[in-house]
């Protein structure tokens, strides 16, 4: 097969969606781009396996520029959906897709998950970042309410007192507009689903209408529509642009690090967990959570000790993993990381087990000598048994973590010598 020749200088560097498409099996590949010229720049000069064969595959490239890296997102899931091209599959490896899924009641409930086999709901997807999906519908619900709280409760919920959803959508034995509520729905699929450009123009007529006939209320509504619409058009810093040999790296070291560990599956959620205090006093522990290899800054939880009064680091690593563990919504890690030595292991191992996590791996790290604990039964490897590439991936976490549970600390060690 020929090799694939592409004028670059041709390529726009605008926001768009690209399609890597053969003669006889049609679309191969759709992905998005912040820079449409220089995200098939890095595709073509890319040395991932994977990438190479794409290429060798392609016989020409096809090209959607948008003006909005919103429209990018919305349109590569809808086409994804449309043609589920061999190559997205194999380029996620074991990295799942995102869908945004609606409960079948009387008032829907919005959710976002990567499993969406695990529920009998209404999804729309797939979409390739979490992160961004979860930020657009975010600008929607400021604007268009909608409910999250999967059960239903007594008392008001925080989001019904944020605005962000009416309260008696989920407060047991309330009477709702079930009106409002499907309409706003609807809103939220359509938006999630398609032309932003269009159902703007519509809800603009809409709004003429309801002008023309002095219904100021619904008016109203609609304008906040047509404002959210504005908003998710207007939002920049959706698309994570990580080059290919980037993405390739870093799946090549969660992959040495799933064979070192004989993991099931690539470890995509790792937790990192540290303890800081004074001898025993203005004791904190934190959570750091990194996905696909990449710092969560939003996934990042502190904790302040409450139960162990001298100092006890392994005992301080339980408490923390305890009080983690009551918290499912959080997500579950594939991997746990412990600043610490055996002691700490162990700990945490007691805190997996009686959390019935038993195919949650732990790894721990003492240092300065960086022994690296990682089976209960058997002896510790040093950092400098394994390839430099994982040692240092597994010192990076470490270090990152260290360093916001150090600042953590020293916030409130300072809060609390002010209240003196």
């Amino acid at each position: 097969m020929e090799m694939l020749e592409i004028d670059l200088k041709k390529i726009p560097t605008k926001i768009g969606v690209y399609l890597f498409k053969n003669k006889k099996e049609g679309i191969l590949y759709v992905g998005k781009a912040i820079n449409l010229r220089e995200r098939i720049k890095n595709h073509l000069k890319s040395t991932n396996p994977k990438i190479v064969e794409l290429i060798k595959s392609t016989d020409y490239l096809e090209y959607i520029v948008l003006d909005s890296e919103a429209e990018a997102l919305l349109k590569e899931a809808e086409l994804i959906k449309r043609f589920d091209p061999p190559f997205n599959q194999l380029l996620r490896d074991d990295t799942q897709y995102f869908f945004v899924g609606f409960t079948k009641e009387k008032f829907p409930k919005v959710f976002v998950t990567h499993q969406p086999q695990k529920y009998n709901v209404e999804f729309i997807g797939p979409f390739t970042e979490g992160s961004a999906l979860r930020k657009i519908l975010k600008i929607i619900r400021r604007e268009i309410p909608f409910c999250t709280c999967l059960k239903k409760h007594y008392g008001t919920c925080l989001n019904a007192s944020l605005g962000l959803c009416y309260g008696w959508c989920c407060k047991e034995g309330e009477i709702g507009e079930e009106k409002i509520y499907s309409r706003n729905i609807k809103k939220i699929k359509q938006i999630l689903k398609g032309d932003l450009k269009k159902i703007k123009k519509e809800l603009l007529d809409e709004l003429e209408k309801e002008l023309n006939k002095n219904n100021l209320e619904k008016a109203m509504k609609i304008k906040r529509e047509i404002q959210a619409i504005n908003k998710i058009l207007e939002h920049t810093n959706l698309i994570k642009e990580i080059s290919e040999e980037e993405k390739f790296n870093k799946m090549k070291i969660l992959k040495d690090l799933q064979l070192l560990l004989k993991m099931d599956k690539i470890p995509n959620r790792i937790e990192v967990y540290d303890i800081s205090h004074f001898s025993g006093a203005y004791k904190v522990g934190v959570m750091v959570v990194f996905k696909e290899g990449l710092y969560s800054k939003k996934d990042l939880k502190k904790f302040r000790i409450k139960t162990v009064i001298k100092p006890d680091d392994p005992r301080m690593i339980y408490e923390v993993l305890k009080r983690r563990f009551n918290h499912p919504e959080w997500g579950i890690p594939d991997l746990i990381l412990i600043d610490g030595g055996r002691g700490q292991f162990s700990f945490a191992y007691k805190a997996l087990q009686e959390a019935r996590l038993n195919y949650v791996k732990i790894i721990s790290i003492a240092k300065p000598r960086g022994l690296l604990y990682y089976d209960e039964k058997k002896k510790p490897i040093t950092l400098d048994q394994l390839p430099k590439n994982l040692s240092d991936f597994i010192k990076l976490l470490d270090k990152i973590t260290h360093r916001k549970v150090i600042n953590y600390h020293r916030k409130f060690r300072e809060k609390q010598w002010f209240k003196l």
